[in-house]
């Protein structure tokens, strides 16, 4: 019986030890090599050279050529990136990952994203056209000349990648505009908050706060929103609680630009950090390129030509999401496969989606579409700028070629979906913030917040805003500009922009520090640029809690007063005065009778801390005091039960763990291959370094006009998504804990490799 069990054993460990050689062999295989094949359209060498992180830099005579050498380099670390990327937006997950990717293919055949970039792709300008085929022949370069070592994932998956076209990059804008701008679910729950009262429909959608910090004014001081007063209402303790699942994780990012004025260098600096989903690999790559002797540096969207966030020799740019509502649902009256229009009907068109699916039969889908657009819930139409072929522009080169800030704001006229703040600083001194986008205009009255009724005509939208009347700011008497998702165009600015911002609070965060160091004369420089981008203070919750300890248990109510409010990992204030937030926001839903999904802002929380008992008691809340013990009582409980020991034993950091997954992560024992590390993390939503365990800062970016070439920027991870490069998670480090010296994340670095590309 031993000897059986010691062969069973010697078979078993032969076994892992052979499984754990096949793999590092295919782990080496599909490493990237120096080897640089010959790619079509060339028409001069290319140098490319590598810094000590992995980062290009592409020196090539013309954007042509230079775009060749991006596609191939993007191609040769981000490869199954892509080829995710694309499924995604095609609705082609299933074929590869199973019925567990059904939900999102479904979506996207409904949304029809391949149709409309198929039929974007004539429509683009011609130099847009010839940029993005420019990319696509070095993508397709890499994918010809590399059969069998393309990826770790594909050799697992068993799954070749196809040739790349034009069309698919507009499928990778098309899903940047889904992440960024779509918004009619929020349309839904908007609707159904009509049939609650005014005053409580005011108090939870409107859009003004005291803390705002609009660039454009607004035309009178607005008027904040009261505590509604419900008479007869029943008080909270006799209604259930439904939890809330409003997301804390509002897509967003920090741009700020600063002038000489208020810097040491006495030349401007720019800050920009976008915060989107995390993923492995990360959403950018840092790349550099020299064309015809002029630089140009930033990070690539991986599919699309050209930097999309950085610097050139004479202007550095930055995006932060506008929050423009480019998306409106159409209540649509059907009768035997028409519908109505105005005193006419019109025929709803039908397509018929076949989704093949990975080890079952495929799927077959019917999307029924009117003039305003696919049907994605019952006999609502959403019309959504993106789904317009006619909208998608790829304008990045026009852009980073740009020679001076005239130049810039001329290309960004071009640059339509999504809809983007952007904060420029230039060389000469100036800085600058604008709007950019297609801002629909709509029957006067309407803000699109609601469905409309599709069968009245004069619910149609009625063109666009003209690029040249989108707001815009230069040269700020104050000294700066900062953009956090904040309403940024005041009531003075004639069109409705949108109706559903984020919270100023992280703007007015930003703001104050930078008001901070002109009071005490403190001048900015990169290391201080880069201190605020990792601010975890959130002076709206330390509010509220200030306001509210006096109903909390005395050992709490201590730690609450004078509380600075940081996000910090070590942080337990943070974590119960999060998790009670939360609890008091669900109980007065419960109480006015709203779904929970519609969340309740944090600075109407702040109102509801302030206000007194007779004010709860109106709003149909009971007594104030019974109704903050309750929900904080309960906060404390919760936690316990989450955590497995006392809240006040607990930590932040802990309960905001990076937790980023790879596709193939997922899949059992396969996790320690491809996920990153986790660990406990500093910041949240709400803060300027927002963080949660899978979403965050994208990446951090800082250039100081003084010493441009001092400029720098941070991954989450590294420039490669191969398994074993050195460059996967080489980043982390200082993307995790900051660099104060700014050495370590410096973009212009000497460099370690070089490789030669020919015609």
């Amino acid at each position: 019986m031993r000897r059986a069990l010691s062969v069973l054993l010697a078979a078993a460990l032969a076994a892992a030890v052979l499984a754990l050689a096949a793999l590092g062999f295919l782990v080496e295989k599909n490493l990237p090599d120096l080897s640089f094949p010959r790619i079509p359209g060339l028409e001069a060498k290319v140098s490319v050279s590598f810094d000590d992180r992995g980062v290009a830099t592409v020196a090539a005579g013309s954007v042509g050529d230079a775009l060749r050498a991006q596609g191939y380099l993007t191609a040769r670390e981000r490869l199954f990136q892509m080829e995710l990327q694309r499924r995604a937006s095609g609705g082609e997950l299933a074929e590869i990952f199973g019925k567990v990717a059904l939900p999102s293919d479904r979506l996207h055949r409904i949304y029809g994203f391949s149709r409309v970039a198929d039929a974007a792709v004539p429509l683009l300008p011609a130099a847009e056209l010839a940029d993005v085929q420019a990319l696509t022949d070095g993508i397709n370069a890499f994918v010809e000349t590399h059969a069998g070592r393309w990826g770790l994932e594909f050799a697992l998956l068993r799954l070749a990648p196809r040739r790349y076209t034009p069309a698919d990059a507009l499928r990778v804008l098309l899903l940047m505009c889904e992440d960024l701008s779509s918004s009619w679910r929020k349309e839904l729950a908007a609707e159904r908050l009509l049939r609650r009262s005014a005053a409580v429909r005011r108090f939870l959608t409107s859009p003004f706060t005291a803390d705002d910090l609009v660039l454009v004014p607004d035309a009178t001081k607005p008027e904040l929103p009261p505590v509604p007063g419900l008479e007869g209402a029943a008080p909270a303790a006799a209604l259930g609680l439904a939890r809330s699942n409003a997301s804390e994780e509002v897509p967003g990012s920090n741009g700020w630009v600063v002038s000489g004025a208020l810097t040491k260098s006495g030349k401007p600096i720019l800050a920009n950090d976008p915060h989107l989903g995390l993923n492995m690999p990360g959403i950018w790559l840092p790349m550099r390129f020299v064309i015809g002797g002029h630089l140009v540096e930033g990070v690539t969207l991986p599919g699309l030509p050209g930097v999309t966030l950085g610097r050139s020799e004479r202007v550095a740019w930055g995006f932060t999401n506008l929050y423009a509502d480019v998306e409106d649902l159409y209540r649509e009256t059907i009768v035997d496969g028409k519908a109505k229009r105005g005193s006419g009907w019109e025929t709803v068109r039908e397509r018929e989606e076949m989704i093949p699916v990975r080890g079952a039969a495929g799927e077959r889908v019917i999307v029924r579409e009117t003039s305003h657009g696919p049907l994605v819930s019952g006999n609502l139409a959403l019309k959504w700028v993106a789904l317009d072929p006619a909208n998608l522009r790829l304008p990045s080169t026009k852009i980073m070629q740009a020679v001076d800030s005239a130049g810039v704001k001329r290309a960004l006229d071009e640059f339509l979906e999504p809809a983007q703040n952007v904060v420029w600083a230039d060389a000469a001194g100036n800085i600058g913030w604008r709007a950019t986008g297609l801002v629909p205009v709509r029957r006067p009255g309407t803000d699109g917040s609601v469905p409309y009724d599709g069968s009245d005509d004069s619910n149609d939208w009625r063109g666009f805003v003209q690029q040249a009347e989108m707001p815009r700011v230069e040269n700020p008497a104050g000294g700066f500009l900062a953009t956090a998702n904040q309403r940024v165009a005041g009531t003075s600015w004639p069109h409705a922009l949108g109706s559903d911002w984020p919270s100023p609070a992280r703007a007015r965060r930003i703001a104050s520090l930078l008001e901070a160091g002109v009071r005490d004369g403190r001048k900015l420089d990169r290391a201080a640029a880069e201190a605020i981008q990792l601010d975890t203070a959130s002076p709206v919750l330390a509010a509220t809690m200030e306001a509210l300890a006096p109903l909390l248990p005395p050992e709490w109510a201590a730690r609450f007063r004078g509380w600075d409010g940081r996000a910090d990992a070590a942080s337990t204030a943070f974590l119960v005065a999060r998790a009670f937030r939360r609890k008091l926001g669900e109980h007065v839903l419960a109480a006015w009778r709203i779904p929970p999904e519609i969340g309740l802002a944090e600075y109407r929380v702040l109102d509801l801390a302030r206000a007194d008992d007779a004010a709860f008691r109106r709003a149909g809340l009971g007594a104030k005091a019974a109704l903050v013990g309750r929900a904080f009582d309960e906060a404390l409980a919760d936690l316990a039960a989450r955590n497995g020991k006392d809240p006040a034993r607990s930590r932040w950091g802990e309960a905001n763990r990076l937790a980023v997954r790879h596709p193939l992560g997922r899949v059992p024992g396969l996790s320690w291959l491809f996920d990153p590390p986790s660990f406990p993390q500093s910041g949240a939503t709400g803060v300027v370094r927002v963080a949660s365990g899978t979403f965050g800062q994208s990446m951090r970016f800082i250039v100081d006009w003084g010493a441009p070439e001092e400029a720098t920027l941070v991954i989450p991870f590294g420039v490669s998504g191969h398994v074993g490069s050195p460059h996967r998670l080489d980043q982390l480090p200082f993307w995790r804990d900051g660099d104060p010296s700014g050495l370590a994340t410096r973009l212009s670095r000497p460099a370690r490799e070089k490789a030669v590309l020919t015609p």
